[in-house]
């Protein structure tokens, strides 16, 4: 699954599209509304597909402060921080396996039985422990930046 955001009046071909999967787009989309809540306020559905958005002003005004911060290293230093964060949190359960390290035989859905089936989870590779399901959505600056430029010459946007 992706967010799909689209230019209402694109200034250039950057302002048209900007595509980014669902596991980008959450952490850039929650560092936008960290880092600039009276702007990111007037987007109400940030987090889903409702088309909803900003108009072309808050667009630049959200650009320029986003290009300030990415400026002076507190981007960096949030990513950092972020990143060190999510490898201290404990690992999780696999919820496919449910801890078992193991999975019933197809067609079956399932944890398995580690002493009778021995069928390896493939989504834990066995181990019965996966890290957080945070750790799945990475905060990427450069992303962050092709946003930033979107933001300029899109002439407000919609989240669809």
């Amino acid at each position: 699954m992706g967010m799909d955001v689209y230019g209402n009046r694109p200034k250039n071909q950057c302002g048209k599209y900007f595509g980014i999967s669902a596991w980008g787009w959450r952490p850039l989309a929650t560092y936008a509304c960290e880092v600039a809540p009276a702007i990111t306020a007037k987007c109400k559905y940030w987090y889903s597909n409702d088309c909803d958005g900003l108009n072309g002003e808050d667009s630049i005004l959200l650009a320029d402060l986003l290009q300030k911060e990415i400026d002076s290293g507190r981007t960096e230093r949030y990513a950092r921080l972020r990143q060190s964060q999510i490898e201290q949190m404990p690992n999780e359960p696999c919820w496919q396996c449910e801890g078992t390290g193991t999975r019933k035989p197809t067609p079956e859905r399932g944890p398995g039985n580690p002493t009778k089936d021995g069928i390896v989870c493939n989504s834990c590779w066995g181990n019965g422990y996966k890290p957080p399901s945070v750790a799945d959505y990475e905060f990427c600056i450069e992303t962050l930046q092709e946003f930033v430029y979107f933001l300029r010459y899109c002439g407000g946007f919609e989240i669809c």
